[in-house]
């Protein structure tokens, strides 16, 4: 309470920084590499000849820091570290966002990253303890570490059979309850983006499916049986050797599905609604086929409609899973170009991904001018999107120094001949989930599968302002704290202000920031001026500049 109360009595100081950090953006721009693939400069053309014809001037490049914490957030979920901010201004290479990049690709933050989104993209957000989610997660993993082709990687998970010891993606079907309705909502949806789910009931109310579509899909899941053959040892999450049960997964003879609303059986359909005349035992190997044919347009285009959403805050068609006359995209000759250019280059997701990161359009800052400062929908500047839970999560426990303090405590707990180093880190890893956990728990909105932004409820605000992670972060007296560290560390107050800004923004303080904060040292009533720097990191802590992805 002694912390929340000092913090509202300098209330004004806050609201004033705070209106001024959220006014304050970048100016500069640097000339982007020239050395891109033709994917990224025909991405740019698409782009830019809308722009043109929309009468809309784009916003200049983004600064070296604005680029590096944005990329960190995109490809690694968090803000860079202050270390990696000072090195990335200081190189003077043309080419080092492209080497940043590629840096990121080969880094372990961007697979756990990456390996957590498809997971919750899968599965939903479900717990650590979850066998189905453990068994995914390895899975998953190792086809993000391979680069496995993106048509292979959903032709395994709707065909999955065997062992689960040998095929971990057999655990989206168990996932759910290899039933054919939740299997053909899902699947449609994520690798479609088609919201079919609205067919199971009633024909389609705005789009052209209808029921005898959707139970066309439902009825190539239809007889998938599994059986447990004893247990698996793996390795969770945490480091931790697991026993998960072992499944054997095979698809049985049944032809056909039932459905009650239309008083009969439903045979193997496909969207284009050419019947299916094969095996029953090959059922699913044929609608997995079917649906990463390249001639299966959806395919494509919704992988690259996540995407592009995901790096760019907004996608080609909103919902994912809008796909349809109802909601066209904004950019079509863009998004039929990335899809086939996807598909030429063989699916492979770090081709696109790279397409889009080394583009002049995704490293615009989100400055805006006169006449784009109302755009939408054409990406002359980059959108300003707020944070995913994990992001804001991951970035918070970066800021407030929690991960790297833990660390020291535990190499002195090792070295007094304590606990070893792994059974620490995996303290460590499970005292993270559980916060998380926690704050997962203030984001949630009711649904299950994609809670996503940080939207600034008052539960989520008191946890800024008084949670105890942040509270012994900013206590200048705790010991192991982030700001006990910068006080012992550096004695001039611009280097202590400017390691706090690199800490918790990602970028050094303009001129402006920097005089402003020594005349609140000098004309503050604090008898310990070192209160000024926990009053200095709560306001950037909970300044929009720290909440959202800009």
């Amino acid at each position: 309470m002694k912390v929340l109360f000092r913090y509202l009595i300098s209330y004004p100081l806050v609201l004033s920084v705070f209106i001024f950090l959220t006014m304050n953006c970048s100016k500069v721009s640097p000339t982007p590499p020239s050395q891109v693939s033709s994917s990224t400069k025909h991405l740019d053309r698409h782009v830019n000849a809308v722009l043109k014809r929309e009468g809309l001037q784009p916003s200049g490049m983004s600064k070296d820091a604005e680029f590096l914490r944005r990329v960190h957030l995109d490809m690694t979920g968090k803000i860079p570290t202050p270390e990696e901010v000072l090195d990335f201004l200081k190189d003077g290479s043309p080419n080092k966002r492209q080497e940043k990049i590629e840096h990121l690709f080969q880094s372990e933050a961007y697979v756990h990253y990456w390996t957590g989104l498809w997971v919750n993209w899968l599965i939903g957000r479900r717990s650590d303890n979850d066998e189905r989610r453990i068994g995914l997660t390895v899975w998953v993993r190792d086809a993000l570490q391979e680069n496995m082709r993106y048509n292979q990687f959903v032709q395994e998970l709707i065909a999955a059979d065997g062992e689960l010891r040998d095929n971990g993606a057999g655990n989206y079907v168990l996932r759910y309850g290899r039933s054919p309705v939740f299997l053909t909502s899902h699947t449609s949806r994520l690798f479609l983006g088609l919201s079919m789910q609205c067919a199971e009931c009633h024909d389609h109310k705005t789009e052209t499916w209808s029921q005898e579509d959707f139970y066309g899909i439902a009825a190539f899941f239809t007889g998938i049986e599994s059986q447990r053959k004893g247990n698996i040892q793996t390795v969770d999450t945490l480091g931790n050797e697991r026993r998960i049960g072992n499944y054997l997964i095979a698809n049985g003879s049944k032809e056909s599905i039932w459905v009650e609303r239309l008083n009969t059986d439903v045979s193997p359909r496909f969207l284009n609604e050419v019947g299916y005349n094969g095996s029953p035992l090959e059922k699913r190997e044929a609608l997995a086929q079917w649906m990463t044919d390249e001639s299966n347009l959806y395919f494509s285009r919704a992988i690259v409609n996540r995407i592009w959403k995901h790096f760019m805050g907004r996608a080609f068609v909103e919902p994912l899973d809008g796909f349809g006359e109802e909601n066209l995209p904004t950019n079509p000759a863009l998004l039929e170009w990335l899809a086939k250019d996807f598909a030429i280059h063989g699916y492979d997701l770090q081709h696109l991904m790279r397409t889009i990161l080394n583009s002049e359009t995704y490293q615009r800052t989100s400055e805006t001018n006169e006449s784009n400062k109302d755009d939408e929908r054409y990406y002359s500047h980059a959108y300003v999107k707020p944070l995913s839970a994990e992001q804001f999560f991951y970035s918070m426990l970066q800021a407030t120094g929690f991960e790297r303090f833990q660390h020291v405590e535990m190499r002195g707990i090792t070295k007094r001949g304590g606990k070893n180093r792994d059974d620490m880190l995996r303290q460590l890893e499970l005292m993270k989930r559980e916060h998380l956990k926690k704050f997962l728990f203030l984001f949630n909105n009711g649904e299950m599968e994609e809670i996503e932004a940080f939207n600034g409820t008052m539960p989520q605000a008191l946890m800024m302002i008084n949670g105890s992670i942040v509270n012994d972060s900013a206590n200048h007296e705790e010991l192991g704290g982030f700001i006990n560290y910068v006080l012992g560390k550096w004695r001039n107050p611009i280097e202590r202000m400017e390691y706090i800004y690199l800490n918790v923004l990602s970028r050094p303080p303009t001129d402006k920031e920097k005089a402003y904060f020594q005349r609140y040292l000098e004309w503050s009533l604090y008898s310990d001026k070192d209160l000024a720097y926990e009053d200095l990191y709560w306001v950037l802590l909970n300044s929009a500049e720290f909440s959202l992805n800009h």
